[in-house]
């Protein structure tokens, strides 16, 4: 089969989001399950939470792995085997008894996620330049949102009337669905000329020895690190403490969702106009502060209200969504003869940062209501230094240059 090449490639965006957004898709549908699956298996929190740690670990070798196969062999077929994984491990889970089953196939099920993900970001690279890349991946973001949008509610729904196992026959119908599309509609955006030349350990060993890179990939882990914690966090808490219900929670969920949502439109029409620079700068001050509070409302009157939880996340989210796609893109632009690899190691390094504050925040609830809102602010925290320390030097350092000449 003849390959186009990128020139020739229009991919809309809802059709990158609907592929994408599979991971997603399965973790958020677990999320309100996972006080049913703790009761279920008679497990701690910080034991529950390895449901949504371990599995992002799996995303991040999963990406590691799948982005420098991606350029060796394609998107596509990438893509395909990575959604073929992502069946069969919800169907693992689903008929899974013991809890390390469970386990083992949310494992399985996000390294297939995993590979998905970081092929959609290459093809975003092979297609468009960096910065109407930042704009695509804002546009394609608030797409994908739709989805963990509306998926808690539905998680929630399934777990009331159908149980927690429900969840995963969902996410094999919806895993199905998308390899259906993969197949008949994804073209092959990778170059067949440019392939690569160096091993995939000495092009991700070089991208860390850039400064650029490491900035921008250590800001979007921070930040990523930050929702995660409340991702992972906040149903324990919501539904555990304050003694939500999953549908009450999938509800109030919605409206961080929607602060992303409004963050990721935003930057679909703003990252060209107000430049990488300014959006990150902006989105990290609203990000320190959103969280902070977070920390001091907590303090003040131990188990919060659901209004005073999540006014606070909503800071964050919307803030991380102004932030991401401007970082995403410069990432993976560091290398754009090896898009794959760089959105590998972009991946990589988001989910194990997102995986270490997942568990981190299961083992501080196990001992107080303050883990989510500690977690996210020292993780936010975290993406201002990157900012600070490695990106700010790195594009001054290239200014003063350009200035020179």
């Amino acid at each position: 089969m003849r390959r186009v090449t990128p020139a020739q490639v229009r991919i809309p965006v809802p059709a990158l989001a609907l592929i994408s957004s599979v991971g997603a898709f399965g973790t958020h549908l677990l999320l309100p399950a996972l006080p049913a699956i703790r009761d279920e298996f008679g497990v701690t929190s910080g034991q529950v939470q390895l449901v949504v740690s371990l599995s992002l670990l799996a995303l991040a070798a999963g990406a590691l792995l799948n982005g420098p196969l991606s350029d060796r062999f394609g998107r596509r077929p990438v893509a395909l085997a990575g959604l073929g994984l992502y069946v069969l491990g919800s169907l693992m889970a689903w008929s899974a008894e013991p809890f390390v089953g469970v386990l083992a196939g949310r494992i399985v099920q996000a390294v297939g996620g995993g590979a998905v993900i970081t092929v959609i970001r290459a093809v975003i690279r092979d297609v468009y330049d960096r910065d109407t890349a930042a704009s695509i991946f804002g546009y394609m973001a608030a797409f994908v949102l739709l989805v963990p949008l509306l998926v808690p509610l539905l998680g929630g729904l399934v777990v009331e009337h159908l149980g927690w196992r429900s969840n995963f026959l969902v996410a094999v119908a919806v895993g199905v669905t998308v390899a259906v599309f993969v197949w008949l509609r994804l073209p092959e955006t990778r170059n067949p000329v440019a392939g690569p030349t160096d091993t995939a350990g000495g092009v991700m060993f070089s991208l860390l020895r850039r400064r650029l890179f490491l900035g921008y990939a250590l800001n979007y882990a921070f930040s990523m690190a930050a929702l995660q914690a409340f991702i992972a966090g906040a149903p324990l808490l919501l539904i555990g403490s304050v003694g939500l219900s999953p549908s009450e929670y999938g509800v109030w969920y919605m409206l961080t969702a929607g602060a992303s949502l409004t963050g990721f439109a935003l930057a679909g029409r703003l990252s060209r106009r107000a430049g990488i620079a300014r959006m990150l700068q902006v989105g990290l001050v609203i990000s320190v502060t959103a969280t902070l509070l977070l920390v001091a409302v907590q303090a003040s009157v131990g188990v919060p209200t659901p209004l005073a939880f999540i006014l606070p996340a909503m800071g964050h989210t919307f803030a991380n969504a102004l932030m991401a796609p401007s970082a995403t893109s410069s990432a993976v632009g560091e290398r754009p003869d090896q898009a794959g690899a760089a959105a590998g190691l972009l991946g990589f390094l988001q989910f194990l940062f997102a995986a270490g504050a997942a568990q981190l925040t299961g083992v501080l609830q196990d001992h107080t209501e303050l883990g989510v809102a500690l977690v996210m602010a020292g993780a936010s925290l975290g993406a201002a230094a990157a900012y600070l320390g490695l990106i700010r030097p790195a594009t001054a350092g290239q200014a003063d240059a350009g200035q020179a000449q």
